[in-house]
């Protein structure tokens, strides 16, 4: 699903939030349906937390999903199970699919009446700041089906600090102004049946184990790692702000001399990407490759890891089938970094609903917002869609359970890409490809170094 869980970067760098499969379009535009066979999850059936009953008149939600996505069924069973505890209350659902991100705003500049709206908060909070409702009032009051939690209670914590430091950042009042309901993670994927037969019985959490891991890999007749011209850039961010953090990365992207990347640890980083590349641990085709042609390598057997979004395993489930060994594991640490990088940080993040603040209805508007985000339509998102739950105490779905542990301990969140694409124009122009020629063995570590350097200072020069 390129990148739904990107769509600022989308804006910002036509990089991401248009595409999810097929259509590869900066934001996920598509996910795969439920597997074949699949029930509908059950509706929910819990009471209202804020006398429901007394609600009436309509409420208008503008959805990112599909009809026909399984997310969307899950949101149909949630807005059934309000009407029915909430009669006089009608929902129009509009399922706007990934083009919401071009329609919402000037429907709301033109006044159109929007009670509740999808997106990537990254995004919206910034964009759409003039017409968001500050929820703050809202998320002290009970939640649905959450064993008497609030509504900020039941949510994971590291999404909801995320979404209020955002705020600040859009400048707005610090508070809350979005609420999360998807989330998603930047992870290593890979096949637990190539691993195993290779004898890698525990997923690699530094760059020794990494590549140690990638020579077993090798040597069993599988290409140990792939990516293609949708992810590239997730590697290279991986690496320098696995060593250094996310902000020594953005102000890589930003300085204006080349001169941050002479650092050492850019040095060691084409080095470690030409020692890959020489001992055969990028998968043959890695040059050429183009979205989605490694996710099907890695499903199919030809590639051993992929770093991709959490996304994934729903999105390639057709291909995959329901008995794929899915793993993750974190970007390993890297060695002679400044410390301040490592396992602490995470690229992450969640869609979310927001609250038109010019809403005529806002106290119906939010409580369909809790049955959304409740534990009957979180477990759904789980069943249907394989997607990660926002709600704590929740199950996540067998594909991504590794994946939590990385969620559980990020302290800090990265941007997609990790900082790298913090200069998206740079990113497009000179990072990526320049990686690319490194990667295919076009030039030295050394001739990698030089030319970033010189190449960087040249863009800013010019800009």
């Amino acid at each position: 699903m390129k990148k739904t869980a990107i769509a600022s970067l989308t804006l910002a760098a036509a990089l991401t939030l248009a595409a999810c499969s097929g259509n590869n379009a900066g934001t996920n535009n598509n996910v795969s349906p439920s597997p074949a066979g699949a029930d509908p999850s059950p509706a929910p059936t819990e009471n209202t937390g804020n006398g429901g009953s007394k609600l009436s008149g309509d409420v208008v939600f503008w959805s990112m999903w599909s009809d026909t996505e399984p997310q969307a069924k899950v949101i149909q069973t949630a807005v059934k199970a309000f009407e029915t505890a909430n009669p006089d209350v009608k929902v129009n659902v509009k399922f706007t699919g990934r083009e919401i991100n071009k329609l919402i705003k000037p429907a709301l500049d033109g006044g159109e009446a929007i009670d509740i709206f999808e997106g990537d908060p990254a995004n919206a909070i910034s964009s759409l700041k003039d017409h968001l409702l500050k929820l703050d009032e809202y998320v002290g009051q009970p939640s649905i089906g959450m064993d008497g939690k609030t509504v900020e209670q039941s949510l994971l914590p590291s999404l909801m600090s995320w979404t209020k430091s955002l705020s600040v950042a859009a400048g707005l009042e610090e508070g809350y102004y979005a609420l999360p309901q998807q989330p998603f993670a930047v992870l290593f994927f890979y096949n637990k049946e190539v691993f195993e037969k290779a004898g890698v019985t525990t997923p690699p959490t530094t760059w020794d184990e990494f590549m140690s891991a990638n020579e077993k890999i090798k040597q069993s007749g599988v290409d140990p790692i792939t990516f293609d011209d949708a992810y590239r850039d997730l590697f290279i961010g991986g690496y320098l702000s696995s060593a250094m953090g996310h902000e020594w990365v953005d102000q890589l992207v930003n300085d204006k001399t080349g001169d941050m990347w002479k650092d050492p640890i850019v040095l060691q980083f084409a080095n470690d990407i030409v020692t890959m590349r020489e001992k055969g641990y990028f998968s043959k085709k890695i040059a050429g490759s183009k979205y989605p042609a490694g996710q099907q390598d890695l499903v199919l057997g030809q590639s051993a890891a992929y770093l991709n979004g959490t996304w994934l395993p729903n999105e390639v489930s057709a291909t995959a089938g329901p008995d794929f060994k899915w793993g993750a594991f974190q970007f390993p640490t890297i060695p002679n970094g400044n410390g301040k990088g490592g396992h602490k940080e995470l690229t992450f993040g969640a869609q979310a609903l927001m609250l038109n603040k010019k809403s005529g209805n806002k106290e119906a508007a939010m409580e369909l917002v809790k049955y959304l985000i409740g534990k009957s339509a979180q477990e759904g998102m789980v069943q249907q869609a394989q997607a990660i739950p926002a709600t704590v105490d929740t199950e996540w779905p067998a594909a991504l359970a590794e994946a939590s542990a990385a969620m559980d301990r990020a302290e800090l969140n990265q941007p997609w890409g990790a900082g790298i694409n913090n200069n998206a124009d740079l990113a497009m122009s000179t990072i990526i490809p320049v990686f690319m020629e490194l990667v295919s063995g076009k030039m030295t570590a050394e001739e990698y170094v030089a030319k970033m350097s010189a190449e960087a200072k040249k863009f800013h020069s010019a800009g």
